[in-house]
């Protein structure tokens, strides 16, 4: 009998851990797929890169996400047995809390020993070969992003056009400019060139073909140097730095251990030290915990396990960044800083062990129904009808709308702010280190967190509208409702009506915060987010267009441009032929506008070409150029696709298209703005059949499939959208060829059903 009961307690205990276990991990891993997804195309990646770095990323996410799915196992599986009273016939049968603790520990145990594994081997070596398997990625992406007709200006020391490619990525017509010697200047024209990527080397090369070189120095214009070539090798310094020291978080447990004691003071390396033994102990003290709690649960079954377990792992973690907080600040010692969170949990469980203990229980309905209560009291009490008019014969299927929309709000709210928690708590994660690496006080990540709220909203209305529509119908199907229902002469789709109705809702809901407040939301946070990284903002700033190509073949180059002055500071502007030959070069020291259309001048020359040898040099100290852009081709602002609502978008597309730039993946992208905000309608479609097929099967098991089937939708919204950013499928078809597919997959499974 008591192997019996083990088996059966492990049972109860397995199912919620392991659906805990998939939604905490794809919470982690959502952002990921997306950016994953684009990598597969836009970065050149393989599909099995793709898959090395989503195997690289796991281990470490595990590590997370094994302890808070440890305590939703044990307290939404001992919640369940509370609520049945089956806890109450197993102590009439003599069997107390000691007996239950048992396979509780048992399994945290093994949970325990598998999170040790993970983080203190497997997360460190796997987060050290994603860096450097993602570094040659972003390289890969840096010289995709180089394209034909664009002035490409990444490159270190260089800027770069080539006006067309060829099949085999040869390009064709180049323009190199070298800024390798600050004192020379040298504008390189070449028929042919390539770009040669070395991986793992510091240096890649770009190599030309069947050119001319124009150099002279910047203090002797008069002394010209043309030099031809057949082929010419330039060296570009590495994209990409890549560490080749590990950080402390990198560090397997040995290696940690030896630079520990090598550097007894680096309190980062404290603190990496006792985090490998105080994160996986967490799966004991969580699961402690978590029986205390689930057996004292009286109602709410598994559900409100899973709304609990979320509260308590928000505190555990908020309180870990705090300690990390105070100890990088040498408030405390990494002991108490990393250790004081897990005393603090396993001092809560073992008071409220005692408490159970006694045969009480703690009504968690009762505050969860306070604000229901508290709104049935102060509801005006019903007055005594008149007589009138009977009741429309629509008045039935009102009530029906009525009961099922509220039953849809509240697992659609419940679902929405649990995950919206998960997500502050993963921001959190992920930026810790920055901030305590860059020492950048905490408030900025809790102001990240603020400004990422919109985008985090958009993000999971979708899931959460699918995870409401999943349990309710489901539920309603597992208590006999939707027979019922069908009984009385209603069909499915009349009874899912309110579901469409909520799906349209949101989905117009989420078009006005993409449109209105996500734009302004995601410039902001990025500001923070460069704070955090200490790195340079782009995220909203002057389009620093020093390199531009006009009309005509005219190419203006320059250091910088005050736009308040109307002033540029060393100008130039090279005319070219058809033939892509250099035929004129005018250069000033400084010019400054005249009207619209003309420009003085000052200390500079001018000279000209023939079949690419220099004529004699015209100085000039002062004189007016005309030319056919006007100020305000110069001075336009550039925003980042995140900072731009739709009317901006097809604003700037216009312009760039009379700018004869790329406008590929701005399209892309406003074409992705009118399709997303549908998502969550889309969601209500796929839920519906999806609910009524799975039956009697319960609620965590909706949630499985909930989480199955938006992994899958986020997979392809990820795919098709690289597909329609490289130009592989039409924009307009890339952003709904999802929300297609999906209609058409819930329209085929909706007639497998009896309506």
């Amino acid at each position: 009998m008591k192997r019996a009961l083990d088996r059966y307690i492990l049972k109860e205990i397995a199912s919620p851990f392991a659906i805990g276990l998939l939604v905490y991990t794809f919470t982690l891993l959502i952002n990921q797929i997306l950016i994953l997804s684009k990598t597969l195309i836009s970065k050149g990646a393989t599909a099995g890169t793709i898959f090395k770095i989503l195997l690289y990323l796991l281990p470490d996410l595990l590590s997370f996400t094994i302890p808070m799915a440890t305590l939703m196992g044990v307290l939404a599986g001992m919640s369940r047995l509370s609520s049945d009273s089956e806890v109450i016939a197993l102590r009439t049968m003599g069997v107390r809390n000691r007996r239950l603790l048992k396979p509780v520990m048992l399994f945290s145990l093994g949970t325990w020993l598998v999170s040790s594994w993970l983080i203190m081997y497997l997360a460190p070596e796997a987060n050290y070969r994603f860096n450097r398997l993602y570094t040659g990625v972003a390289l890969s992406q840096t010289v995709s992003g180089i394209k034909p007709g664009v002035f490409f200006q990444g490159l270190p020391s260089y800027s770069l056009y080539f006006r067309d490619q060829e099949r085999n990525g040869d390009w064709r017509d180049v323009l190199l400019y070298s800024m390798q010697k600050p004192e020379e200047d040298t504008v390189l024209f070449a028929r042919k060139g390539r770009f040669i990527t070395r991986h793992g080397q510091k240096e890649n090369y770009i190599a030309l073909f069947d050119g001319v070189a124009h150099s002279f120095k910047k203090d002797e214009p008069g002394k010209y140097s043309l030099t031809f070539f057949a082929q010419k090798i330039e060296t570009v310094s590495n994209l990409i730095g890549f560490r080749q020291s590990r950080r402390s978080t990198q560090l397997v447990f040995p290696e940690l251990v030896r630079r520990t004691r090598a550097e007894p003071r680096n309190v980062l390396l404290g603190l990496e030290l006792h985090k490998k033994f105080a994160l996986p102990f967490a799966c004991l003290a969580l699961g402690f915990l978590g029986l205390s709690l689930g057996i004292s649960t009286r109602k709410g079954g598994k559900t409100s396990g899973f709304v609990i377990s979320l509260g308590i792992i928000f505190i555990y973690y908020v309180l870990m960044t705090a300690g990390r907080n105070l100890i990088i600040k040498r408030v405390v010692t990494p002991f108490w800083g990393s250790w004081a969170p897990t005393v603090f949990l396993v001092a809560i469980g073992i008071a409220l062990y005692r408490f159970t203990s006694r045969e009480k229980a703690i009504h968690w309905e009762k505050l969860f129904g306070f604000s229901l209560r508290w709104r049935r009291r102060s509801a005006p009490r019903p007055q005594a009808a008149a007589p009138g008019p009977a009741r429309s014969a629509w008045s039935p299927a009102k009530i029906l709308d009525r009961y099922v929309l509220r039953r849809m709000l509240l697992v659609f709210f419940l679902v929405f702010f649990s995950l919206l928690l998960v997500f502050y708590i993963i921001n959190i994660l992920e930026l810790i280190d920055n901030v305590i690496e860059n020492k950048v006080p905490f408030i900025y990540v809790l102001k990240y967190d603020f400004y990422a709220t919109p985008e985090i909203v958009t993000i999971i209305l979708p899931i959460a509208l699918l995870t409401a529509v999943l349990l309710t119908f489901s539920l309603m199907s597992k208590n006999n409702e939707v027979t019922a229902v069908q009984v009385g002469g209603v069909s499915l789709l009349r009874l899912a009506l309110p579901a469409f109705f909520l799906g349209v809702l949101l989905s117009l809901a989420v078009f006005a915060v993409q449109e209105n407040v996500l734009p302004e939301a995601n410039r902001r946070s990025a500001q923070v987010l460069d704070v955090i990284h200490k790195r340079q903002s782009v995220s909203d700033i002057e389009l620093a267009r020093n390199w531009v190509l006009g009309r005509g073949n005219q190419v203006y180059f320059y250091n910088y441009y005050e736009k308040g002055n109307r002033r540029f500071d060393n100008f130039n502007v090279l005319y070219l032929d058809d033939a892509f030959r250099l035929t004129r070069r005018v250069s000033a020291r400084t010019a400054s506008w005249e009207g619209e259309h003309t420009l003085r001048l000052s200390h500079g020359f001018r000279r000209d070409f023939r079949d690419h040898l220099p004529s004699a040099i015209e100085p000039f100290r002062e004189t007016r150029l005309r030319i056919a852009e006007n100020r305000r081709f110069f001075s336009e602002k550039r925003k980042f696709t995140g900072a731009m609502n739709s009317r901006e978008l097809k604003e700037y597309i216009r312009y760039l298209k009379s700018q004869r730039s790329d406008t590929l993946r701005y399209r892309a992208q406003l074409c992705n703005n009118y399709a997303f905000p549908f998502s969550s309608l889309v969601m209500v479609f796929i839920a519906i059949p999806f609910s009524f097929l799975m039956g009697n099967r319960g609620a965590l098991f909706g949630i499985g499939i909930a989480v199955g089937i938006s992994m899958v939708y986020w997979a392809a919204l990820g795919i098709f959208s690289s597909l329609g950013t490289t130009g592989a499928v039409s924009p307009l078809l890339a952003a709904f060829a999802p929300l297609v597919l999906f209609t058409a997959i819930s329209v085929f499974l909706f007639f497998k059903i009896r309506t």
